[in-house]
């Protein structure tokens, strides 16, 4: 055999033994090898985009200045009429108050004159007191006198007592009434005795109308889906992956302070609208879907157990039940939620639960026998609602 020919049979041999053993060697991958990227695909975002949050809360600060610029004209027309019933109630209060003052003024002119009066017979008997009082200073100073030679004269007698009359000096009283002059300001009404005081109004004493939203009311909500998220955490045996669309549409009607009283309500997502991030397998998953027969995914929420509720922080923790439909198929599920109240009054509603694909009737999808997705995978809601009015409470 010639050296060319044995060189050819020989390359026919290696190249048969490096296929064989290509082969060995995927069954072996398949067998031992499973490459994890990551438990979750962090790159989701589960709450509302910072961006359309702030949308939101411009749009919800430009709808209360709305209410307040609607509400405006008929408050400044009560206002005008406050203050044109103020003006005529602060008329008559002054011409009363002019009446009263001028009675005060007239009654001030007659206790002068009377005092007047008073006052020059007070000076008439003063007067004449005093001209008593000076003649029996007199008659006094005479009496001493005389008493004084007298003793002169008994210096050398026997010493006799002889009494002295005093004449008492009687002084009328002088009758002074005391003046009371009235205050110029007005006397403050005294209410009577068991009447309620009428109540004070402020200049602007109207309010801006409130909102409907009551935490403890019952009220229909509705979700805002430029807000809100839906979405799944899946795992594979090569990587892990996550799916999630803004396409949610539903109502809850609830009492927030009491949960667990005929709840109802229910959340749709577009089944076509799910986004993983891949093209191919984002088409993949809308087969495994039918989502162009099956156009939804749902979940009719019917009943909640409440773990904590918090009225003072507006903060609810619990489990929902209700079922939940994907691919025309219905199931029981239960989802662990937590719910909250923003500052603009939007309800925040955050759950999960976990579900597998064949109770749904869905065969988990495998590529090449090599790369399967798990069965089981994370079902998550982040919504955001608003309240649509209150409701009657059901009986």
């Amino acid at each position: 055999m010639s050296s060319s020919r044995f060189l050819q049979h020989f390359g026919t041999l290696a190249l048969a033994a490096l296929v064989l053993g290509s082969a060995a060697a995927l069954v072996t991958v398949k067998n031992r090898v499973q490459i994890v990227v990551s438990e979750i695909d962090d790159s989701v975002p589960r709450g509302p985009d910072p961006v359309e949050l702030l949308r939101a809360d411009l749009a919800e600060v430009r709808s209360e200045l709305g209410t307040a610029e609607a509400a405006l004209p008929q408050h400044l027309q009560t206002l005008h009429d406050a203050l044109d019933s103020g003006a005529t109630d602060r008329e008559a209060t002054l011409k009363a108050e002019l009446a009263s003052l001028r009675e005060q003024i007239a009654s001030l002119s007659a206790r002068l004159e009377a005092t007047e009066r008073n006052a020059a017979a007070a000076r008439t008997q003063s007067q004449e007191s005093l001209q008593r009082f000076a003649t029996a200073l007199n008659d006094l100073g005479t009496a001493v006198a005389e008493s004084t030679a007298r003793a002169a004269e008994l210096a050398q007698r026997p010493i006799e007592v002889v009494p002295v009359a005093v004449v008492p000096v009687e002084v009328a009283p002088v009758d002074v009434t005391p003046i009371e002059v009235a205050s110029a300001q007005p006397a403050a009404t005294q209410p009577t005795p068991g009447t309620p005081e009428p109540a004070k109004k402020g200049f602007l004493s109207f309010k801006v109308p409130e909102k409907g939203f009551r935490f403890d009311a019952r009220q229909r909500l509705a979700v805002v889906a430029s807000l809100s998220r839906v979405g799944f955490d899946a795992k594979s045996t090569l990587h892990d992956f996550s799916g999630v669309t803004q396409k949610v549409e539903g109502e809850l009607t609830v009492d927030l302070s009491k949960p667990g009283d005929h709840p109802k309500g229910r959340i749709a997502i577009d089944a076509s609208s799910l986004d993983t991030g891949l093209a191919d397998r984002d088409e993949g998953m809308r087969e495994l879907l039918e989502s162009e027969t099956q156009k939804q995914v749902t979940f009719k929420w019917s009943a909640f157990e409440p773990s904590n509720v918090d009225p003072a922080t507006q903060t609810v923790a619990g489990t929902a039940r209700g079922k939940l439909t994907i691919r025309g198929v219905t199931r029981d599920v239960a989802m662990a939620v937590k719910v909250g109240v923003d500052a603009s009054k939007r309800v925040t509603i955050d759950g999960e639960t976990r579900i597998r694909l064949t109770d749904f009737g869905i065969e988990p999808p495998s590529q090449l026998g090599m790369i399967e997705v798990e069965d089981e995978l994370k079902l998550w809601i982040s919504l955001r609602a608003r309240t649509l009015g209150l409701v009657e409470e059901t009986k």
